[in-house]
């Protein structure tokens, strides 16, 4: 009987993608490491030979100060993208050279989120490490027209990994 030959998907996906992973947060129920490179590398693995994201989960105090210091909003937000290619266009061709960029994410404000949204924590972290990374991407929601494609992309990614689409209402 022949042997089939053994595909290395994972050394490929560890070569093209690197998450740097730092929980700085109190939060109990936060997703694993795994469980981010997983959603992440689900949103970018079509679009670049190689991508380096730093994620960063802070709490509420941390959290607010960034929101204040880089957008001069004062409260702490769900998920906040610093592209290190900021304000380039999306490449039309398809696998760019490299992503670069950091995400600082809020726990206590996704779980917050979550609760008042009917959605379970995992769904809810798994949308904003997704809606992250595609700012990180490029892809903005401040237009209406921006927001359709953006929205469109996050509930197709999301659908492929067995979640909801983030954006529809529920029924509590």
């Amino acid at each position: 009987m022949k042997r089939a030959k053994k595909f290395p998907f994972l050394k490929i996906r560890q070569q093209r993608f690197t998450l740097s992973f730092d929980n700085a947060s109190a939060a109990s129920e936060v997703p694993s490491e795994k469980q981010f490179y997983n959603w992440m590398w689900h949103a970018l693995k079509n679009a670049y030979r190689r991508a380096d994201i730093g994620l960063l989960l802070l709490d509420e105090e941390e959290a607010r100060a960034y929101n204040r210091d880089y957008r001069g909003k004062d409260y702490a937000t769900n998920v906040l993208s610093f592209a290190l290619n900021e304000g380039e266009q999306i490449l039309p061709h398809r696998f760019s050279d490299g992503l670069y960029g950091d995400l600082v994410m809020c726990p206590q404000v996704v779980l917050k989120e979550a609760a008042e949204q009917g959605k379970t924590a995992e769904q809810h972290f798994a949308h904003l490490a997704v809606h992250g990374t595609l700012h990180l991407m490029g892809y903005d929601h401040e237009e209406e027209a921006e927001a359709e494609i953006m929205e469109a992309l996050e509930t197709r990614l999301l659908n492929q990994l067995g979640y909801p689409d983030p954006y529809q209402e529920s029924e509590h």
